[in-house]
């Protein structure tokens, strides 16, 4: 889900989503376009699930764990060490 501060995917439609449809094969990431973005959208998001009652477990997976997953799948990545 792209993160946009005033439209589209909100930090709060974003977190509305996954407890309506759950958290797998999903992750957030900020918007840098043309429009208005935060770049800090998805660690202010991940600070609002947490107000929410989210677990830190929960957090790390929508926030990190599902992208490596899904990146893992190509033979080039490789998370530094």
């Amino acid at each position: 889900m792209t993160l946009y501060p005033e439209s589209k995917c909100t930090p709060a439609r974003a977190i509305d989503m996954l407890e309506v449809y759950g958290t797998d094969r999903i992750w957030m990431n900020s918007a840098c376009d043309w429009g208005i973005s935060v770049p800090l959208a998805v660690p202010r998001t991940m600070l609002e699930m947490k107000k929410r009652g989210h677990t830190a477990n929960l957090i790390d997976k929508v926030a990190y764990q599902n992208p490596i997953a899904f990146m893992s799948q190509s033979p080039k990545f490789k998370l530094p060490v």
